[in-house]
């Protein structure tokens, strides 16, 4: 009878197991060939049945070898990290990113392992540490490379960045990272925390595969699975070890910032006759930019400050720091608000350009049971006057410069008569721009209205709780973003003493 002959092709298995078939090896591009009777459809449907099976058995073989192979591969790394990371993890920072940079290249097959640590104020990375192997004894970095190009792709992003080299070119420019490159460069961002509170600290790049063997002169293959996988789990452990060793001196330094910004605000409202005044503070984070102070001016009078940098961080609350002790030594010099305001603008302008920050300021000069008082203002908040008589609440816009704005600004200073039982509110915006949990706003005119159903007959002190307690209430739990103060002045006419 004539006869149907049925092929199965076995090579996309990639690795045949020949136990049941030959005790010989099979080569990969076997073929299984059966012969069936062409009268006998039943056995030509059987037979192409256990031929599709013995191929995908075949290929399950193959897959379970490779996946067991990979397993061996990242057992050997695991143990290989339990063996690097407490010898990394020891000494000074410098000493711990180029032992991880060292171990990295020990891990693969590559001809340099460079890590760069992030100088975030000046745009750039400085090479840390530059280990080569044995057969590279070529190029040089400079010192602090800038961001840009494939560096600045690597550290704007989360996961590994490769680049291939165009044939008989280089990448980037001389004395760059990716500029060693003959073949490949391979890039990873080095980062601490989670989620949208991870910092950056640097990245941990990977150049030129090597071919294997003894000889690793020759260059290899691209970089493959591997490669990729130790080096984002070197820069993981780079990170989280650098990223708690900042994370835990950032505390340090933030709780000694927190400590000495405590000790300079005022400990008690001034003794003034005729005045009462009261105040509250709280930062948003652990080191605040708000400000608020009583000093004493050259002429006699007090002066109550309000003051407000941009951002709220450790250097926020360093600027308010350099700010206080100039407007403190000013104020003894200069006798009016004006002239402290234009000399504080001047003497502050530089800083506060170099580290990208300005000031708003306000301040109100008073003197012992007198009604008439001076206001002047750099691009703060309105001051807000709530009037006795008429139970209505004034603003008296700022239509003055910030500090940090302009080398030389002019600063006009406003006088206004009080009666007894006005009040000035002085604020930062903190309070008006606190949202609830719909993202609304607090808002000047929620705050006029609260300090006007307050002002009538109270205490300096107990407007205030009441701002605060109004604000408390409208954010319903939320925690702040910015930093919450506020002034109130209230004027008890002459003889008063309260």
């Amino acid at each position: 009878a004539a006869e149907i002959r049925i092929e199965q092709p076995m090579e996309a298995a990639g690795l045949i197991s020949t136990q049941s078939l030959d005790p010989e090896p099979i080569p990969l591009d076997v073929r299984v060939v059966a012969s069936v009777p062409k009268a006998a459809p039943d056995v030509e449907a059987l037979v192409r049945s256990l031929l599709d099976t013995l191929a995908a058995r075949e290929r399950l073989e193959g897959d379970m070898l490779s996946v067991l192979a990979k397993f061996e591969v990242m057992q050997e790394q695991l143990f290989s990290y339990a063996d690097e990371l407490p010898r990394i993890s020891s000494g000074e920072e410098l000493d711990i990113a180029r032992g991880g940079a060292e171990a990295c290249l020990r891990a693969t097959k590559v001809r340099h392992v460079v890590y760069l640590a992030y100088l975030p104020g000046k745009n750039g990375c400085e090479v840390v540490a530059h280990h080569r192997s044995r057969s590279t004894r070529d190029a040089e970095l400079d010192p602090v490379l800038p961001v840009e190009g494939f560096l600045a792709e690597v550290l704007a992003g989360d996961g590994v960045v490769v680049h291939d080299v165009p044939k008989g070119r280089r990448l980037g420019e001389r004395g760059s990272v990716e500029h060693l490159a003959q073949t490949q460069v391979l890039g990873v961002p080095v980062k601490f925390g989670a989620d949208d509170k991870r910092f950056l600290i640097g990245a941990l790049v990977l150049i030129d595969k090597q071919s294997a063997g003894d000889d690793r002169r020759e260059l290899g293959p691209g970089f493959d699975h591997e490669e990729w996988q130790i080096a984002s789990s070197y820069a993981a452990i780079l990170g989280a070890v650098l990223g708690a060793r900042k994370s835990a001196e950032l505390g340090k330094e933030m709780r000694m910032a927190k400590a000495i910004q405590q000790q300079l605000l005022p400990s008690a409202p001034p003794v003034l006759g005729g005045f009462e005044v009261a105040a509250t503070y709280t930062a948003c984070g652990s080191v605040g930019g708000d400000y608020y102070d009583y000093v004493p001016l050259a002429d006699g009078r007090q002066l109550v400050v309000i003051a407000d940098v941009s951002g709220h961080n450790l250097a926020s609350g360093m600027v308010m720091v350099g700010a206080r002790a100039m407007l403190r030594t000013l104020a003894g010099v200069y006798g009016e608000p004006s002239q402290v305001f234009e000399r504080l603008a001047a003497d502050m302008f530089s800083d506060l350009s170099r580290n990208e920050r300005f000031l708003t300021a306000a301040a109100v000069a008073i003197r012992d049971h007198d009604g008439l008082v001076e206001y002047v203002c750099a691009g703060h908040n309105d001051l807000l006057v709530y009037r006795a008589a008429t139970d209505r609440i004034e603003n008296v816009a700022s239509e003055s410069t910030i500090l940090g704005f302009l080398p030389a600004p002019d600063y006009a200073s406003r006088t206004l008569q009080l009666q007894p039982g006005d009040c000035l509110l002085l604020f930062t915006d903190g309070i008006t721009e606190a949202t609830d949990e719909t993202d609304e706003m607090f808002g000047e005119e929620r705050l006029c209205s609260v300090f006007a159903q307050l002002a009538p007959n109270q205490s300096a002190q107990t407007i205030v709780d009441g701002i605060v307690q109004a604000l408390d209430q409208f954010r319903r739990g939320r925690v702040g973003t910015d930093d919450v103060t506020a002034v109130v002045l209230r004027y008890l006419g002459r003889g008063g003493n309260r």
